[in-house]
């Protein structure tokens, strides 16, 4: 799970729709973030896929479970999936190369590439990030 970006409350609050997960990949629906005393505003619904239920914790602000310590219990932004389509060329010694542009849709990708003699196909990449 190297690709999953660490957790913090300001990166959370500019975009609440990111899926969170726990550091061992149980997804995670946060509740409140403005919980009042000691160093833990966030209540989260924690997912326990053994029993079918949620179990309620408290964070804080950088998403952890247990202040300046790793525990499997702490908040990451979850991979995020992406896809786009890139166009192949052919080029002078007909080696294939990819375009250096990802279009967001396959008829964009096309419409570009057939302007080019040496266009073959357009082909869709998926990624996370």
């Amino acid at each position: 799970r190297s690709n999953m970006e660490q957790f913090s409350l300001e990166k959370y609050l500019a975009n609440p729709s990111r899926k969170v997960v726990t550091r061992n990949g149980r997804n995670v629906r946060i509740i409140c973030t403005d919980k009042k005393g000691y160093e833990y505003p966030i209540v989260a619904l924690i997912e326990n896929k053994l029993e079918g239920f949620e179990g309620v914790l408290y964070y804080t602000k950088d998403g952890e479970y247990i202040a300046n310590e790793s525990s499997m219990n702490d908040l990451f932004f979850a991979p995020e999936k992406h896809k786009g389509w890139i166009n192949i060329y052919r080029n002078e010694d007909e080696d294939y190369y990819k375009g250096m542009v990802i279009f967001s849709s396959k008829e964009d990708a096309i419409e570009k590439g057939r302007k080019f003699s040496d266009y073959i196909t357009t082909t869709k990449i998926e990624w996370e990030e």
